[in-house]
């Protein structure tokens, strides 16, 4: 019970946050004369970013380019000003064109960085992941282009985050909105599982199965990733919890798999669809001995144009899945489907028929 407090505390801090001292102003002193009103903007880094007015010609560039895109487009601004993004494509197609009539007219931009593409779409602003700060800020300084840094990966960081979009855009009533519904949406699994007794929580195992030059492996993640925070959320004790992780990904072998034990494995494939995955697993006697195995208690992870357990605004209705099937008894009406509608409507203004013919064909994994 303590990390459902835990989070449920951090959820409803207050929506601003208190940023450290000795952030960096990385605008160019052409852009502060511009105006007399600057929008003074601190980023998921801590730094001070300074822009003249509201950005009318917004890029979106680097990797992790779906996590930032279907963050961008919460907000209604997102199709008029943003003029150019990296590729979002996790093989399942396109998202963001069942929002935005007119992305055929944006320009898509590779993912590895390139300076000049950049330049070329005139910007007057850049999004990125904060975790490519150190690799690009100094080429970004070079040519002056501001640029703020997004984290995006923990439901406190989403919390800081959206309020810096409503910033970007202008818009904080709707991050406002948002910062309600991320909150709402966590606690409709928090404050049922508050009864939840410590003996009946479940020992679960998330696995992420990847390919590289032709060779499968099943891989966990580390402590801080949102993919734990979910196990944990929705009343589970992951079982990797006292394994000596690193920042990343981490190979992990059937016998460590075996030995851990797991009452339910949740399973995610991004590139290789997951019926293969699982195919791999009912052709080995090795898993056919796992008691997860005998017991039906395989799990894939529900996806449409996305998986449900990235740090995409999705980890909520991803996170909702997760409890039910852990825990059913504590959500015996939910039906993820009429809850995947709602969730498309609050947060992506979908309507009930664009729904039913753009993201139902291609959802997978909830019934």
């Amino acid at each position: 019970m303590k990390t459902i407090k835990f989070i449920f505390t951090l959820i409803l801090i207050c929506q601003s946050f208190l940023w450290g001292s000795g952030s960096q102003d990385t605008s160019d002193s052409i852009y502060k004369e511009k105006t007399e009103s600057p929008i003074i903007i601190h980023d998921s880094l801590g730094r001070r970013v300074v822009l003249p007015e509201i950005p009318q010609r917004i890029v979106q560039t680097g990797s992790s380019a779906f996590l930032m895109n279907d963050a961008i487009y919460l907000f209604p601004e997102a199709g008029e000003r943003v003029v150019a993004m990296s590729d979002s494509n996790q093989k399942r197609g396109y998202f963001l064109p069942v929002l935005d009539p007119e992305y055929d007219k944006k320009i898509i931009l590779p993912r590895t960085i390139n300076i000049e593409e950049i330049m070329a779409a005139s910007p007057d602003l850049v999004l990125m992941k904060d975790f490519l700060f150190s690799k690009y800020d100094k080429e970004f300084q070079k040519v002056g282009i501001p640029v703020i840094y997004l984290n995006l990966e923990s439901p406190e960081a989403w919390n800081a985050d959206l309020e810096i979009l409503g910033q970007i855009f202008g818009n904080q009533e709707r991050a406002e909105e948002l910062q309600k519904l991320f909150s709402d949406y966590t606690m409709k699994v928090l404050r049922p599982l508050e009864r939840l007794k410590p003996e009946e929580k479940k020992r679960n195992l998330i696995l992420y199965y990847s390919e590289k030059d032709g060779t499968g492996a099943f891989q966990v993640p580390p402590l801080s990733y949102i993919q734990t925070r979910m196990v944990e959320m929705s009343g589970s004790e992951p079982v990797w919890v006292k394994a000596d992780l690193g920042k990343t990904w981490t190979k992990v072998g059937f016998e460590q798999i075996a030995a851990w034990d797991p009452d339910q494995i949740f399973l995610i494939s991004y590139r290789s669809p997951v019926s293969e995955v699982l195919e791999i697993i009912e052709d080995s006697p090795y898993w056919q001995e796992l008691r997860a195995y005998k017991e039906g208690e395989i799990h894939p992870f529900p996806m449409d144009f996305h998986s449900w357990d990235q740090p995409d605004p999705r980890w909520l209705i991803g996170l909702q899945w997760m409890a039910s099937i852990s825990h059913p008894e504590f959500f015996p009406d939910l039906d993820m489907n009429k809850t995947a509608e709602k969730f498309f409507a609050d947060f992506y203004n979908i309507s009930a028929e664009d729904y039913r013919s753009k993201i139902n064909p291609v959802l997978e994994g909830i019934e």
